[in-house]
Order: structure tokens, then sequence, then C-alpha cells
């Protein structure tokens, strides 16, 4: 798949393009994506995306929500569903200031050559948001492209939204997420250098440097999966929050404990998918007692991940 990073004049000369954040990459994006690239085919022209590196939010509200992917993992999602270009635009001043009909002209037009456009339902574009379907229909008649808009998408009765899973990940409902995601939450990060005290513990963790960038579930213990970057996908236990027990609780950490695992893996990326929850974060009377817990969760990881995954403590990995 071929990246663009910003726009100019006959970078495609014709396309069909789907147009969105897609933060998720959900269902409901999958369907607004999948027409563009069948209309591709219908019309023999290169399936194009566009997109913005970041949320639009954080330049129109000076804040934007935690994002449930980042832009390196939103364009491995779009590789995969056979899109064969993709625009990653900055939410600059420049683009902020663009009417609808001048961002059509200059980026749609202009740039990537649109035949045909598919968008949500609810998608704005342009100055100040004011450009919606209708409007798109309607330059597309000036502009000699044909639009598609995607109605929303239901999973027993609860509508997809981006929105709608970041609620689920702050109820620590990573169930309903992986739902509503068609895939399990996960997140990329790089294993840094702790304290050790997982060590010590006798249950040693993979300390993950945290960005701030990309939404955390809400604090407590969870089952997922670490998948190494040699592809190996390993059960683990996933601590999120404070650490009340050992230490002042001012820190906020993200830990990995990787069951039937020991390898040195310091300053390796590793992708995190959370797939249970096993408790809410507590503080105990004594180290004792943390250690019995934990070795509890342990358990009752494997128990979980064994129903999912088919995971065997003698192979050391999921059978994903």
């Amino acid at each position: 798949m071929d990246t663009y990073h910003e726009f100019k004049p006959g970078l495609l000369k014709h396309s069909s393009l789907a147009l969105g954040f897609f933060d998720g990459v959900h269902p409901g994006h999958k369907a607004v994506i999948k027409k563009a690239v069948d209309e591709a085919h219908r019309i023999g022209v290169p399936a194009a995306l566009v997109t913005f590196k970041e949320h639009p939010r954080s330049l129109t509200l000076g804040k934007s929500p935690p994002l449930l992917t980042l832009i390196e993992q939103r364009l491995e999602l779009f590789a995969e569903l056979k899109v064969d270009a993709t625009m990653v635009l900055t939410f600059s001043e420049e683009i902020c200031k663009l009417s609808p009909r001048q961002y059509v002209e200059t980026v749609l037009v202009s740039a990537l050559g649109a035949r045909s456009i598919s968008v949500g339902y609810n998608h704005h574009f342009g100055r100040n948001r004011e450009g919606d379907p209708e409007l798109l229909r309607q330059l597309g008649g000036e502009f000699s492209f044909v639009v598609h808009v995607a109605s929303s998408v239901l999973i027993d009765g609860i509508e997809v939204s981006s929105s709608r899973i970041r609620e689920a990940l702050d109820h620590r409902d990573v169930a309903l997420a992986q739902q509503l995601l068609s895939r399990p939450y996960s997140i990329v990060s790089k294993v840094g250098r702790g304290d050790e005290r997982g060590r010590a513990l006798g249950f040693p963790t993979a300390n993950m440097e945290i960005s701030g960038r990309q939404i955390l579930p809400a604090r407590g213990v969870y089952a997922g999966i670490a998948r190494l970057g040699d592809g190996r996908a390993l059960a683990s236990v996933i601590n999120l929050g404070f650490r009340p027990t050992v230490t002042s609780g001012q820190q906020y950490t993200f830990e990995v404990h990787i069951l039937d695992f020991n390898e040195d893996i310091y300053d390796q990326p590793l992708t995190v998918e959370f797939l249970h929850l096993v408790r809410d974060e507590m503080k105990f009377g004594s180290v004792a007692e943390l250690k019995a817990q934990i070795a509890e969760d342990c358990l009752t990881a494997r128990k979980l991940l064994s129903l999912d995954c088919g995971y065997q403590t003698s192979e050391r990995t999921l059978r994903a």
C-alpha cells in the first residue's frame, strides 16, 4: 500500500475513495472501506483512503479523545482491507480553513482523482465541519464523482461507534469492546525497564511504556495475549493501575506477566490484546496475600484463555 502525507495535484489519476478518521477500524468503518474497494474493482481504479494522523478535534477544540488505534495500526488494518493507497493528512490550520468545496476540489479531485467516494452516514468535512453527505453528493454532480453513504452498523442491537468502544474500555468491558471492534482491543508499546518488583514476587513483568495517546482500559487485572515481534502469541496476565500494595500509589503502571516465559525482551515492541477482565485493582494487607492473589489470577487467566484459544502450558504459545 502506498502512503502519502501531503496532497498535490496528480498523485492519483483516478480513484475510488473512502473518507474518515476511522479510529478503531471497526465494522462500521470497514463497511465504508469495503464499498470503496468494491467500487474500485468495478470501475478499474485504485482503492484509496483519506484519513488524519491525529484526531481532528486536537486542533479544533484543543484536545481530543484518546485514540483506539495509532496511525501505524490503522495503516496495517487498511492494507489488510486491500486499500491500494492512503493519504494521511495532518489536521493543520491550512486544512482547517478549507471550505467543503475547496477540500473536495484540491484534495479529493485534484490530488486523488476521485471517481467514487464512500463515507459514513455521519461524515463531516471542511471548515467547521460544514460539509455532510448531502453536500458531497451535490459536489459530486459538479466534479463528476458518485457518492455512497454507509448506514450505521448494529451488533446485538448496539450501534458500533468509536465513542461506544471507548466507553466500554472506560468501564473495563473489554469483552464488549472486542465484540464491537470484531477483534480484541490491543495496544502496541515498547517494553521498558521497571523496578523489578514483579520478579521479586516470583511473577516477572514486562513494563510497558505509556504514551498517553492511546486509551488504556480502566485499571484492573486482565487476561490477554502478548504478541512478540517474531509472531509468537503468548498468554498473559495484564495489570493496569497504581500497585497500591507495594507502592505509594502515585505512579500509574501497565505491566504484562507472560505465562511460562523467561526471555529478555527489553526495548522490544509488544502488542498486548485485552480479552477478559479478571478482577478489580485491590490493596492487600501483606505481600504474601498479594502473591497468593497473583497466583490465583494466573490460574484464572489460564482457564479463560484455554477456552478462547486452546492455550497449553507445555506449548507456551496460543493456537490463535
